[in-house]
């Protein structure tokens, strides 16, 4: 298995990013492709791991428009997409520029038979303990109704390969669960999707971490984007709160000794970096998006949740569900 690894253009340094892309490569069996500039690389590498570098002297910017930064033919985001466009990996991930990943793998990958816009399908922890995955979380900042049936077929065919579950449910992200509530979007969606056997209804947002009504939700770019950001926002602050409240006082450190393992539960449950990695889909190739700001542990994650998408055969799964649409 072969995956190629943007480790330019994040807000962490390469040093990091090559860090968690090794610590994978460690527990997996794959053969990683480094995509950057060699000299800022090689002064990390494990000589033991089967690690191959490809030299790009350029970088996208996090601030550049996606249309000229899928344009920088020497830039590692572009020089990795085509390293899968050319049969020379299986996968590829990258936490740069999401923006310009989405149009660079359009450009160079194209889209898959009848898909009209691509979607991120981002993974959500519960409080039930499986995931949740919600699509789009940020591709398609516009969408039109049927994008979110699309989102839906794509979403579900993944869904079913990471929970394991045949018919998985899907909702509507609105802002109310009657069907006459949400904007004019949503309102002509809900009737798309409500042809869908597996169709549960509107989700409120308050609800997809608490209840988990839904295996995935669909909604556009624009608010799954702003809802992921509140989530993590969120959860960092529940978590710090925690810390605080534990680190005050005598009693709470002897409560946090007693409640250690549980105390490490929630804290992985409440990071962002153990559900990093969200698959691009609707395009023709295994695209990886990871955290602009994703530290070791987390490109650890997304290279693993990469490789066992690629193991899966995610991509022909996508197919076979749009097809069916058809």
């Amino acid at each position: 298995m072969r995956i190629v690894v943007d480790v330019m253009g994040a807000d962490r340094p390469p040093s990091e990013l090559i860090k968690g892309a090794q610590a994978a490569a460690r527990r997996l069996p794959l053969n990683l492709i480094l995509v950057g500039k060699r000299g800022e690389i090689h002064p990390h590498l494990d000589p033991a791991l089967p690690v191959e570098v490809v030299h790009a002297p350029d970088v996208v910017g996090m601030d550049e428009p996606p249309l000229r930064a899928a344009r920088k033919r020497d830039s590692s985001l572009v020089k990795g997409i085509r390293l899968l466009a050319e049969g020379n990996a299986e996968a590829f991930l990258s936490p740069g520029n999401t923006g310009a990943i989405v149009a660079a793998a359009v450009f160079i990958l194209g889209r898959l038979p009848g898909v009209l816009r691509p979607g991120l399908c981002a993974a959500i922890p519960t409080l039930a303990g499986r995931e949740l995955y919600l699509i789009d979380a940020g591709a398609t900042v516009d969408c039109r109704p049927h994008n979110l049936l699309q989102f839906a077929k794509m979403g579900e065919s993944y869904a079913q390969e990471a929970l394991g579950v045949e018919q998985p449910k899907v909702g509507l992200l609105n802002v109310g669960e009657e069907k006459i509530k949400g904007d004019k979007l949503s309102r002509e969606a809900y009737k798309l999707l409500s042809g869908l056997r597996n169709f549960v209804g509107n989700v409120e947002p308050h609800r997809l971490i608490g209840e988990r009504p839904a295996d995935v939700v669909v909604c556009s770019g624009f608010a799954g984007n702003l809802t992921i950001k509140a989530l993590e926002g969120g959860a960092e602050i529940v978590w710090e709160s925690v810390k605080r409240a534990i680190g005050d006082s005598t009693p709470g450190r002897l409560a946090a000794l007693l409640l250690r393992r549980r105390l490490r539960v929630l804290s992985q449950r409440l990071r962002y970096e153990r559900y990093n990695g969200a698959p691009l889909l609707g395009v023709r190739g295994l695209v990886f998006v990871a955290h602009g700001r994703s530290s070791a542990a987390a490109i650890e994650a997304a290279v693993e949740r990469t490789f066992w998408s690629a193991q899966a055969g995610l991509l022909g799964r996508v197919e076979e569900a749009l097809a069916r649409e058809e």
